[in-house]
């Protein structure tokens, strides 16, 4: 694996996390920053981007998060720095850097930003495709928080949504179906 020493930082960062957050350890790790990471290599081969600015990117995606959940509203630009620091000391170009920092910086659904590159695209629709793959999670662990089934059906489908329209239109059709069938569900 190419980039295993950043895959076990997050990863690490992740259990601590989890633990911080009253969830089940390795439960951010498998039901999101890994399928994101997937996602976003899985996108990167089928679009033509740099296969390592978007790993690298997704990996650190939500790395503020992870640090502290405080930072959550402006994880995306505390992240993008954050990484910046890493990847500056061990010795990486700042030309891909920068490429990184995009991506990390684009890729919230919440945060609408024009995206300008295939590898910001890749990283923003696997962020988006990792909601609608771990939708059954995400009610679990709204239930977790203490909210009601139908609290949290509101909470999910309303991420759902907005998930699914921050995709772009290539990535929309690759998860119609999917998109579609957790509707159903949750209507």
């Amino acid at each position: 694996m190419k980039f295993k020493k950043y895959y076990d930082l997050i990863k690490q960062q992740s259990e601590i996390y989890d633990k911080t957050q009253n969830c089940q350890v390795g439960q951010t790790w498998k039901y999101h920053l890994l399928p994101v990471i997937q996602n976003a290599c899985m996108l990167a081969e089928k679009y033509g981007a740099d296969k390592d600015v978007v790993e690298m990117a997704a990996i650190f995606h939500d790395y503020a998060d992870l640090l502290d959940f405080a930072n959550r509203e402006n994880h995306h630009i505390l992240g993008a720095e954050l990484a910046e620091g890493v990847l500056l000391q061990d010795g990486f170009e700042q030309e891909f850097i920068d490429k990184v920092k995009c991506c990390i910086r684009n890729h919230r659904a919440s945060v609408v930003n024009e995206k300008f590159s295939i590898e910001e695209i890749c990283v923003a629709d696997a962020d988006a495709m990792s909601h609608l793959d771990s939708c059954v999670e995400l009610v679990c662990w709204r239930a977790y928080l203490g909210e009601t089934i139908e609290e949290a059906n509101e909470f999910v489908k309303n991420k759902i949504k907005k998930s699914y329209a921050k995709m772009s239109k290539a990535s929309q059709e690759l998860m119609k179906e999917k998109y579609d069938s957790i509707m159903r569900v949750l209507l």
